[in-house]
């Protein structure tokens, strides 16, 4: 007898600041929608986008992890 139940997908956590309006409105459409959760509204979008980003390159395996912090601001040579 096979088991007929799907395989869950590791999940990690991510913590990442969005504007406090999108975040707003992020809540009021899953207020408004039963079946829709936080989770799966910001999954489906994200890939979407990474789908678009995606098309048609090939991206090489990251060598190591992330630099956190703020992106440094750029030179300007004078």
């Amino acid at each position: 007898m096979k088991d007929t139940r799907q395989v869950m997908k590791r999940k990690e956590r991510v913590t990442l600041s969005l504007s406090a309006d999108m975040v707003e409105r992020l809540r009021t459409v899953v207020y408004w929608s039963p079946k829709l959760t936080l989770t799966g509204v910001v999954e489906s979008a994200i890939q979407s986008a990474l789908a678009k980003l995606e098309k048609g390159k090939r991206f090489k395996k990251r060598k190591g992890k992330l630099p956190v912090g703020r992106p440094r601001k750029m030179q300007s040579s004078r």
